[in-house]
């Protein structure tokens, strides 16, 4: 006959701990929610493609030997996230490649650049930079990138990010849009 296994005093009282330590565990996970938290959807970046090319001329001559610089765009990063009190944090940095001309006397240029905060067709923010390039060692020409730019949209119930939507591009002045419109093919895009 085999004997019949009766638990121990001992083995009793750490059962009764490990059985109160799992419902502990489990009602401390009663509390947590089961949805998964996603980061707000960025807005779309445009780039107006009169404002995506950027050049400077000493004078009035429109050939290489009067270039100062030129500048184009070359991507934009960036993230949202979840901001405070109903907004959302955009951050982004440009890319630019630039070259310095022929007729350029400096080692560095500065090229102007905006960032427009647009919602149901109106500009709602526009803010003018400048980016300080620097050519070291005799070099006339730089990949580089803005410095960081924080946006905070405001959103509600009805209001979110993904309805607006942020264009950048070159600040030009007049003449230097009116050489992009009259010497730049500007990109078509046809529906497939």
């Amino acid at each position: 006959m085999i004997p019949a296994l009766v638990p121990s005093r001992l083995s009793r009282n750490a059962l009764t701990i490990c059985m109160l330590g799992a419902v502990s565990l489990l009602a401390g996970c009663s509390g947590e929610s089961d949805s998964i938290d996603f980061a707000p959807a960025c807005p779309v970046v445009e780039i107006p493609g009169e404002a995506a090319d950027y050049y400077q001329y000493s004078g009035s001559d429109h050939d290489v030997t009067h270039l100062v610089a030129r500048a184009s765009l070359t991507r934009v990063v960036g993230s949202c996230e979840a901001g405070e009190k109903r907004t959302v944090m955009t951050n982004m940095k440009i890319g630019l490649h630039v070259e310095r001309g022929p007729a350029s006397s400096v080692n560095f240029v500065n090229i102007p650049y905006f960032v427009a905060v647009v919602f149901n067709g109106e500009i709602k923010s526009k803010k003018e930079f400048v980016a300080h390039v620097s050519f070291d060692d005799g070099r006339m020409q730089d990949l580089t990138h803005t410095r960081n730019i924080p946006i905070t949209l405001p959103v509600s119930r009805h209001i979110h990010s993904d309805q607006y939507h942020i264009e950048i591009g070159f600040q030009l002045t007049k003449a230097q849009l009116d050489f992009n419109r009259a010497h730049l093919v500007m990109p078509t895009f046809h529906k497939m």
